[in-house]
C-alpha cells in the first residue's frame, strides 16, 4: 500500500529517489474491548541522500515518535484508504521532527481559522511514506 505525501513531480532520471526503510513496528492498538495490534512496515523516500543519511542518524527518535503515533491508533482508524493516508501524513511530521522541522498539520487547516499570523509553509524532505507491509489483527 503507498500512501504519497504529497507528490513532487520533479523526480529527474539521473536522480533516483533514496529509500529509507524501517525496522517493522508492532504495536498494540487503542481499541478499547479488545486486544488489537498492528504490524506495519514502513519505508520514507527522500530526494536528497545525505538527508537519509540524517534520518539514519536520528532513528531511534524518528522510531519512537513513529510508534506514539501508531499507538494512539485503532483497527477502524487504520482498515480504511483515508486511515491509511492520514498515518502517511502523521509519519511524515513525526519522522522530521527530531530534526528540529516542524511541519503544519494537515488536518488542523480544515479547521476554522485561529486569529495568529500564518508562518511560512515548511515542505518535507520527506516526498513519499510508503507502506511495505501492514497487518492488523
Amino acid at each position: 500500500v503507498e500512501a504519497p505525501v504529497k507528490a513532487k513531480a520533479h523526480a529527474k532520471p539521473d536522480h533516483p529517489p533514496t529509500f529509507v526503510p524501517l525496522d517493522p513496528f508492532t504495536v498494540n492498538l487503542a481499541d478499547k474491548d479488545v486486544d488489537r495490534f498492528a504490524q506495519v512496515g514502513v519505508t520514507l523516500q527522500v530526494e536528497d541522500p545525505k538527508f537519509a543519511d540524517q534520518i539514519k542518524a536520528f532513528m531511534p527518535a524518528i522510531r519512537s515518535n513513529v510508534l506514539m503515533v501508531l499507538s494512539h491508533k485503532t483497527a477502524a482508524d487504520l482498515l480504511t484508504q483515508e486511515g491509511k493516508e492520514k498515518l502517511a501524513r502523521e509519519i511524515n511530521r513525526e519522522a522530521v521532527r527530531p530534526m528540529g522541522i516542524e511541519l503544519d498539520d494537515e488536518d488542523e487547516e480544515d479547521a476554522p481559522k485561529k486569529k495568529k499570523r500564518r508562518r511560512a509553509r515548511v515542505e518535507s524532505p520527506i516526498t513519499g511514506v510508503h507502506f511495505s507491509n501492514f497487518i492488523v489483527q
